[in-house]
């Protein structure tokens, strides 16, 4: 699992990073050695390695534990079986989390773990329709959006999915009927959750109303002129129109499960739907908006906390941090043709053409990882639906961590404001 932020591939931002990280151990071995007798310094050494090789030997165990895991998960008979094996995974990488502090390794494994329980419950749903007599399962490409399709899974994201196929016919009926109940039965949807279905052509069509315009978003209201930055706007993502769901629905995209030459239809046509909308006036109007969301930190450096309810005095991470770092790189993105989905791709590939500097795109990074600790902090203490954090038990390292991540967001926004509507 990646220790590093950042070190995925051949990332050109691992670069600095490493060589850091290299260079602090050469500096500290160096100050040790050179204050110590031979002796001593020998042994510090082999302390260093012993340490190294414990975590090592932690790694292999914690692999052996989620591989057992997933053969448990692979062999369960009903949905009701999955809960158990869940939660105990989830422990397992709560207790990694607290170890390493990696967000990277953390989202990695909740991806796979989010795809192994998926395709158990796609696997309950074809055999149900076997066993009553349905046929088999025609062919279909099941796609989500949202924390799984940025490769952003945590333990309590929520997503939204998308059945397409070919062709009505009353099998898909019965395999979408299946596939419903056994999503919510396996904890991956709601209750409340309504499952995108349709044939490609009604997926043209949904892809068609991207951005449907409504009489409160009217141009006049929207892209009357704004002074940059003189004051946030009093809207939180929550609040964004429709046109946000369509464009994280469409922008953060994958296929998990399902025909793989029907799927790359589908996200294709969504690529080309979002590319064909990425300069008109509707994506615009949402940009400035997205742009205007108010950050953690208002004027004269103070919080914005929660000011009522029951996280009263502290400050929502979706809202404030987290939400707005990850919409305004997807506005940004896909303003300068970057396709990718990610945050930390979108970073790589906002920086390659050339709309930020290597230095904003490290502190954007650390940005990232700094919410994202913040958020999976919180859901690690079970506190329900949102992410919160308390700024008043930071310490004085963490405070000034989060503030300067913060400091970074709002570079982020002006930089996004003089691309998208300083041109404008």
């Amino acid at each position: 699992m990646p220790l590093l932020l950042g070190t995925k591939g051949n990332d050109i931002l691992q670069w600095r990073a490493s060589a850091d990280l290299v260079a602090t151990l050469k500096r500290k071995l160096a100050r040790k050695w050179a204050v110590s007798r031979a002796g001593d310094g020998q042994s510090f050494l082999e302390n260093f390695i012993g340490a190294l090789q414990d975590e090592l030997d932690h790694e292999e165990q914690l692999t052996r534990w989620l591989s057992a895991l997933d053969v448990e998960i692979a062999g369960t008979a009903s949905p009701e079986g999955i809960h158990p094996l869940k939660a105990r995974y989830l422990e397992l990488l709560s207790e990694q989390f607290r170890r390493r502090g990696s967000v990277l390794a953390l989202c990695g494994a909740c991806n796979e773990l989010h795809d192994r329980i998926l395709s158990k419950a796609i696997l309950f749903a074809t055999e149900r329709m076997r066993l009553m007599g349905q046929g088999s399962a025609p062919d279909y490409a099941l796609l989500v959006s949202g924390d799984r399709g940025r490769g952003e899974q945590t333990m309590g994201s929520q997503n939204c999915y998308f059945l397409l196929y070919e062709a009505k016919s009353p099998r898909f009926l019965l395999l979408r009927h299946q596939i419903v109940a056994a999503l919510r039965e396996v904890g991956l949807t709601g209750a409340d959750q309504p499952l995108w279905h349709g044939s490609f052509k009604e997926w043209r069509a949904f892809l068609g109303g991207t951005f449907p315009r409504s009489e409160e978003d009217s141009p006049g209201n929207i892209l009357a002129s704004l002074p940059p930055f003189a004051a946030p706007l009093k809207l939180g993502p929550q609040e964004l129109p429709g046109w946000e769901w369509r464009l994280e629905a469409l922008a953060d995209l994958c296929f998990v499960q399902g025909e793989a030459s029907l799927a790359s239809e589908g996200l294709v046509a969504a690529a080309q739907a979002l590319q064909k909308e990425s300069n008109r006036d509707p994506f615009l109007q949402l940009a400035r908006r997205v742009i205007g969301l108010p950050v953690a930190v208002g004027r004269f450096g103070r919080w914005r906390l929660q000011r009522a309810g029951k996280h009263r005095g502290e400050l929502n991470l979706e809202e404030l941090a987290l939400g707005p770092l990850v919409m305004t790189l997807r506005v940004l993105a896909l303003y300068l043709g970057v396709q990718t989905t990610g945050t930390v791709a979108r970073i790589q590939g906002v920086l390659e053409k050339g709309a930020l500097d290597v230095e904003l795109a490290e502190r954007l990074l650390k940005a990232y990882q700094c919410f994202m600790q913040q958020k999976i902090l919180s859901e690690m203490r079970g506190e329900g639906s949102g992410s919160f954090c308390k700024p008043e038990q930071f310490s004085d390292d963490e405070e000034a961590r989060f503030r300067s991540a913060v400091a970074a967001l709002l570079s982020l926004q002006k930089i996004t404001y003089q691309r998208l509507v300083g041109q404008g």
